[in-house]
């Protein structure tokens, strides 16, 4: 097997990673798994009421029917 050589621009990458998968998880912790609060005026209650999500759960469904 390979040894892995942690130099310094392996090091610079492995930081950028795992910064990205802390601000990724801290969005998902406070958001939840739903966006529509970027595009409904009430947030996220989930999901329930947002023009977003209803239209994406209708073209999912028509999706559905077709096969």
């Amino acid at each position: 097997m390979q040894e892995i050589s942690l130099n310094f621009p392996t090091v610079i990458i492995l930081v950028v990673i795992a910064a990205l998968a802390v601000l990724a998880i801290r969005r998902m912790t406070h958001r939840g798994l739903c966006d529509c609060g970027d595009h409904c005026e009430g947030g996220c209650s989930g999901c329930e009421g947002c023009a977003a999500a209803e239209s994406m759960a209708a073209a999912m469904g028509e999706a559905a029917k077709d096969k």
